[in-house]
């Protein structure tokens, strides 16, 4: 090993404090320009180090770090009661189908204190009567489909050149 590869393994130990420079090596950071120039950043480095650390205030720095702790435990925390109230909202819509279906005929009783503490406001049917109300919950028990709608024609009473339009948007 080279004077040069001995002086570099030892500049972290001589500038912790942890060893000294021999008379040789003394000799050889002034003679060699790359070890001196090495020698001399790692002096300016703790330099600049020391006179930061200088500047840190401990206590205040432990106050940011606890702080930015507990702003991620209150994030978390939010995040999982968003979850809970997500969950409560599905079990909600759940137990507005089921009561639905109750109500055609279709599900067990459902305990009347469920159905009676369950309030969902829609804006939209706020100013519907209990008569239009019931027509709405109606139309929400059928299936999907069931009704044609008012403008469709039925198959048969479409020309040749309009049912062909049909089975080829069919088609894709």
């Amino acid at each position: 090993m080279n004077d040069c590869e001995s002086i570099q393994e030892r500049i972290p130990l001589v500038a912790h404090g942890a060893a000294e420079w021999s008379e040789a090596e003394a000799a050889h950071l002034a003679s060699c320009p790359d070890c001196s120039a090495e020698w001399c950043l790692i002096q300016t480095a703790r330099r600049v180090g020391d006179a930061a650390a200088g500047h840190v205030n401990p206590t205040r720095v432990n106050q940011a770090v606890l702080a930015r702790l507990a702003a991620g435990r209150r994030a978390a925390r939010w995040k999982t009661r968003g979850w809970i109230a997500g969950l409560a909202a599905a079990a909600a819509v759940i137990l507005m189908v089921q009561v639905g279906n109750h109500r055609a005929g279709r599900a067990p009783d459902v305990p009347a204190a469920a159905t009676a503490a369950f309030h969902v406001p829609l804006a939209e049917l706020e100013q519907l009567d209990a008569s239009q109300l019931e027509s709405v919950l109606e139309g929400l028990d059928e299936p999907l489909g069931s009704h044609a709608a008012p403008d469709s024609p039925y198959l048969g009473d479409l020309n040749d050149h309009q049912l062909e339009r049909v089975l080829r948007s069919l088609e894709g």
